[in-house]
């Protein structure tokens, strides 16, 4: 369980620093000079262009390359690959199919790896029907450290149903979800 004091001290250090009049208006006018990737904008929820574009920002400053990448996606929808592989630098990835629940059941799947040093799932938390099971999963396939990247979709429709499970995420909601995914880890 998280306490007041938890949750405010989440919002104050992932979400309230963002709320800046700089920060806010950073995509107007917005421009689509870096709509020139493999994975096209158009027809992309407008959200999921933002949440890619400040990914790029962050990997640039960041400057880093992993060793070892995993990543659990939807391989239909974004034909193999997560938009952000073209910001990411990486020595080697492992893509899976979350969708594929005989093999990679994110809320038990054992990889013979686990030593990632990045981990991402991207628009794929909504149709976990226990997304602090499923992070404490991956956290255990990630080396002591490593990044961890989620993104999630704060306001959806319903989608691949029957398995959506959740219609969106708050900012700190979504920590919170992190936060007790890791302290039941710790337990």
């Amino acid at each position: 369980m998280l306490s007041k004091e938890d949750i405010t001290e989440i919002y104050e250090k992932y979400v309230a620093v963002n709320y800046t009049g700089e920060y806010t208006r950073k995509y107007v006018p917005f421009s689509t000079a870096l709509n020139d990737k493999t994975w096209k904008w158009e027809n992309k929820d407008f959200s999921r262009i933002i949440a890619l574009l400040e990914f790029r920002e962050y990997m640039l400053e960041y400057d880093k390359v992993f060793d070892s990448v995993l990543s659990f996606s939807s391989i239909d929808i974004w034909g193999g690959k997560d938009p952000e592989y073209e910001y990411l630098k990486y020595k080697e990835y492992f893509n899976y199919n979350y969708e594929d629940d005989i093999k990679y059941d994110l809320h038990s799947v054992d990889l013979e790896k686990k030593d990632f040093d990045f981990a991402m799932i991207n628009w794929v938390i909504e149709h976990l029907y226990d997304p602090r099971l499923a992070l404490r999963t991956i956290y255990n396939h990630m080396r002591i450290g490593g990044m961890f990247y989620v993104i999630a979709p704060s306001n959806c429709i319903p989608h691949c149903t029957p398995f959506h499970f959740y219609t969106g995420f708050t900012p700190v909601g979504l920590g919170a979800v992190l936060r007790l995914a890791v302290l039941y880890m710790l337990k």
